[in-house]
């Protein structure tokens, strides 16, 4: 799209509030939620924002400064505009927020700051939208605010360094950007303020559980897996010897019933009611309080035992993120395991991409088993166990963490952690180089056998050592996609996926095509794009710097790996040649109907420029450098050296 030019009309000399100078340094709530929702409004043309922001000159009356290579961006609301300081929007999109706040300018009037909530529905009601799935978005968003300001701390009061020996960390920190570019990510719709300060990841001590007493009959479980063998991992003698007493005081033999932990804000707000029959007829027996020590992870669900070990647990929430419901459905477990077997039986096979990857345990589980298998009841009681090699917590010179956490905004604490791992803190471009380049032969080693695990940086975890990647460890395989002719021809054994009627699973894509799309989409787009997101704002790169090195990161790997011809040519081809690359759209499809809770997270499909394309000069956004001349002339290695 031309860059346009024009003015901004009226603006009052009013100061809604003080603004920094320093775009990464706007850390409040209301900000980073305002972000998201902006560039993604801008990405996905939601009510056509793509199509009518325009550069304007400004204000005629300044009510905030500009700082440099920032633009004054206006897009028309039904009789007034909205304005707001826009910046080069990179290899993806023609704008993005700079900072906020954003303005609503009506002739007449004063300018008036608009919270996130109040964009949206400003923009839905001048398209005649405002409906009652953006009014459930409006809602999300405001909830998305207050959850961000009790869950993101102060960036002055910091948070703990990822340091060798733990991962907990790390996946605070993972916390913090939750997934990234998504506008509502942050908001846990059913609890409150108090609920998520009582049990999210920032809480400082741990949570104990409850347990239910379930009779045998009704419980299902995973490969070797029992109830007995669940306790044993999960709780110290101390702790297990509470189980048994409580057991006898109740008077249940543990040949008719079995222990099985439940979230306690679970045990309070969901059981009586979903299992209240089950609970009458003595099916469900509630059995003791407060047993076992765990800390909550970037995963509210996921629970890290503590002290920390290598086995975290998983435990269903009926609260929604993302638009799904946070529960454990069998039919989930159960495909998970039959994924994780087939990542295992490729490993075993391919020495090298065993070299890259180690995958965590998550085969031990156990859930309600009274209801059809596919239906979502049984997920709001169940339990499954995660358990990583525990070398990764043994080695002293390594440091384990979600890719997630890189891409938090808190780089302070992460400039020290790469410090410590023995990478060069004045050289963030080589760091990512190294980062990226080892992230593509992983990915292109999985998608040789036909499948590409979930890549987004929630699932994967990165082990840093000696100034290198070590190698990345894999978690939660229910959605491992596969392709499965490819499979037959790389010799990969089928996952065998269960489906309701027995139709084809949704996981099963057509074509090398569409599972390359998951790498693009999931791998790049949402996972080392939130990491060049985070470097950029905080060593003031520009992004096309990280997106150069990606590109060379790629073109290594295909040279350098050794695919098949045809599996070479088609990545080389998507990659590195296409005009547009698919793109998942995750606010249009929550705007376009009515939510219903479910286990799918509403997204829909779109395209964007393709990043890994240079990019003509008279393209190049808003007066920026040009990437190579950053790349040569920017100062942020003096900012990272004097950060560490």
């Amino acid at each position: 799209m031309a860059a346009t030019t024009r003015a901004c009309g009226h603006a009052h000399a009013t100061q809604p509030r003080a603004d920094s100078g320093d775009p990464a340094g706007e850390t409040d709530a209301a900000e980073l939620v305002l972000r998201d929702l902006v560039d993604t409004l801008l990405q996905e043309n939601r009510y056509g924002v793509a199509d009518t922001v325009a550069a304007c000159a400004g204000p005629r009356v300044d009510i905030a400064p500009l700082v440099r290579a920032e633009v004054w961006c206006t897009v028309p609301a039904g009789r007034g505009t909205l304005l707001f300081r826009g910046r080069d929007g990179g290899a993806l999109q023609r704008y993005r927020l700079s900072r906020g706040p954003v303005w609503y300018v009506d002739p007449g009037e004063p300018p008036r700051v608009l919270a996130p909530d109040e964009v949206l529905t400003t923009l839905a009601s001048s398209h005649g939208h405002l409906d009652e799935p953006a009014e459930q978005v409006a809602a999300d968003l405001r909830v998305a605010v207050e959850h961000t300001a009790a869950a993101v701390p102060d960036r002055s009061a910091g948070l703990a360094t990822p340091t060798p020996g733990e991962m907990l960390a790390g996946e605070r920190l993972a916390a913090t950007r939750c997934r990234p570019f998504h506008p509502t990510a942050r908001a846990i719709v059913g609890w409150s303020v108090a609920e998520l300060e009582q049990y999210g990841p920032g809480r400082g001590h741990p949570v104990a559980l409850d347990w239910v007493a379930v009779r045998h009959e009704g419980l299902r479980y995973g490969t070797g897996t029992d109830a007995v063998w669940l306790a044993r991992q999960l709780l110290d003698d101390r702790a297990r010897g509470a189980l048994s007493d409580a057991m006898v005081a109740a008077g249940l033999g543990a040949g008719e019933y079995a222990a099985i932990p439940v979230h306690p804000w679970q045990f309070d707000r969901v059981l009586p009611s979903v299992f209240g029959d089950e609970i009458a007829a003595n099916d469900i027996i509630p059995l003791a309080r407060s047993v076992g020590r765990f800390h909550p992870t970037s995963s509210l669900r996921t629970l890290a035992a503590s002290p920390e070990s290598e086995w975290h647990l998983k435990l269903p929430l009926g609260v929604e993120t993302l638009g799904i419901t946070r529960l454990l459905p069998p039919r989930e477990l159960d495909n998970a395991q039959r994924a994780q077997a087939t990542l295992r039986s490729i490993l075993e096979r391919d020495g090298r991409l065993a070299s890259m990857v180690v995958l965590s345990e998550e085969h031990h589980w156990c859930t309600w088993g009274g209801d059809d298998e596919f239906a979502d009841r049984p997920g709001q009681l169940a339990v499954q166990l995660r358990r990583y090699p525990r070398e990764l917590l043994d080695d002293p010179g390594a440091v384990v963490l979600p890719m997630a956490a890189l891409a938090a905004h808190e780089w302070d604490a992460l400039a020290k952690t790469l410090a410590g791992a023995g990478f060069d803190a004045g050289d963030p471009a080589g760091f990512f180089r190294t980062l990226s380049e080892a992230f593509c032969a992983l990915a292109f080693g999985f998608l040789r056998h036909g499948v590409v695990p979930e890549l987004h940086g929630q699932n994967v975890l990165v082990e840093l050592a000696g100034g290198n990647v070590r190698r990345f460890v894999l978690r939660d395989y229910d959605t491992l996609r596969i392709c499965p002719e490819w499979m037959e021809m790389a010799g990969s054994p089928d996952p065998g996926y269960r489906t309701k009627g027995g139709g084809t699973p949704a996981l099963a894509l057509p074509g090398m095509r569409e599972l390359a799309g998951y790498f693009q989409t999931l791998g790049v787009q949402v996972n080392l794009y939130s990491i060049i997101d985070a470097m950029t704002r905080y060593y003031g790169l520009d992004e096309r710097v990280l997106w150069s090195r990606l590109r060379q990161a790629v073109r290594g790997c295909l040279d350098r790996i050794g695919l098949a011809r045809s599996l070479a040519t088609l990545l080389e081809a998507v990659l590195l040649r296409e005009a547009t690359w698919p793109s998942r759209q995750v606010l249009g499809p929550l705007l376009d109907r009515v939510r219903t809770p479910g286990m799918v997270m509403p997204a829909g499909a779109g395209h964007v420029p393709n990043p890994l394309l240079p990019r003509p000069a008279h393209q190049r956004g808003t007066g920026q450098p040009a990437a190579d001349h950053l790349a040569e002339h920017a100062p942020w290695a003096m900012r990272a050296a004097s950060s560490v």
